[in-house]
């Protein structure tokens, strides 16, 4: 009888982290009064090349706009606070690349400053207002990662206004290992695309800054009502996902079809063609090339 041998197989190890960058995850972490130190952190670092002065307090207002019409669409945000000037920081998390981005960033950027403005204040003395977009796709094809964006003078090429300012961080452009983050920036935008893959926090990463992010998305630690509210999100991302990933099949397969007729009539106008060259009758090459008879007749 044939000696039995044990096969080692691989052990799965079931994820320990909840990624924060779903939506549960992303505003516990930074959007509750508790994460406020780790988000005056990311916006002092993301923004140091415009803010006059360290930020030092903010408070949350509501992400929710309403229309400026009753049948108008309301907005709501990820995560939007304001600090004592009254200047305003959007915080979003995209997950999905959405058709012309940057004018709804444009849009609602205005409806923001519309919405704060001291409706009595007659010499439009505009606060700041600041967007911080992390964005788990691709927003184009150039190789940075994190990319700032305002009104820059032409001539000069200086910043023309310190008063609107964007950043853009594409998590799929960053690839650095967390043995390899040394500052703050690096480590939150680790955190941000691998919390979900990490076995335990990596020895680097010690600062209590962090405390908070390991802290609330270790998944076991969870209760029952944060367990349902994080499987439910994690269903809408994979759920998104699945539909992007069909859509995307759909075209490739509506383009190879189209494409597949379009050498067919290519294919079937040069034997017409050819049939033309030799004389043939021209009723004769449309019943047996499938074209139309007047077609048949342009090709003459």
């Amino acid at each position: 009888m044939p000696r039995k041998v044990a096969v080692p197989v691989r052990k799965l190890i079931p994820a320990r982290f909840a990624p924060l960058f779903i939506d549960w995850t992303f505003k516990i972490v930074f959007g509750k009064p508790a994460g406020i130190p780790l988000l005056i952190a990311l916006l002092n670092d993301f923004l140091r090349k415009v803010l006059p002065t360290p930020i030092k307090e903010i408070k949350f207002i509501p992400t929710e706009l309403l229309g400026v019409a009753p049948n108008s669409k309301k907005v709501i945000f990820d995560i939007l606070c304001e600090d004592g000037s009254k200047s305003t920081y959007l915080l979003e998390m995209q997950n999905a690349k959405l058709e012309n981005a940057d004018d709804r960033l444009r849009l609602y950027i205005a409806r923001i400053q519309s919405e704060n403005i001291d409706r009595g204040n007659r010499d439009y003395a505009l606060p700041g207002s600041f967007f911080i977009g992390i964005l788990n796709h691709k927003r184009d094809n150039g190789k940075y990662f994190f990319t700032e964006e305002g009104w820059v003078n032409l001539q000069t090429k200086k910043l023309a206004s310190n008063k609107e300012f964007k950043i853009f961080v594409e998590l799929p452009k960053f690839n650095k290992k967390a043995s390899e983050c040394k500052t703050f920036r690096d480590k939150i935008v680790f955190l941000l695309k691998n919390l979900h893959i990490l076995e335990e926090r990596p020895d680097n990463f010690s600062e209590k800054i962090f405390d908070r992010i390991f802290s609330v998305s270790e998944i076991c630690k969870l209760n029952r009502d944060e367990l349902k509210a994080y499987r439910y999100s994690m269903r809408y991302v994979d759920e998104r996902k699945l539909a992007i990933d069909c859509a995307v099949k759909d075209a490739v397969k509506d383009s190879t079809i189209a494409v597949t007729r379009q050498v067919k009539r290519q294919r079937n106008r040069e034997i017409a063609r050819a049939m033309l060259a030799d004389g043939l009758d021209p009723a004769f090459i449309a019943r047996y090339i499938k074209l139309p008879l007047s077609q048949i007749n342009r090709l003459r």
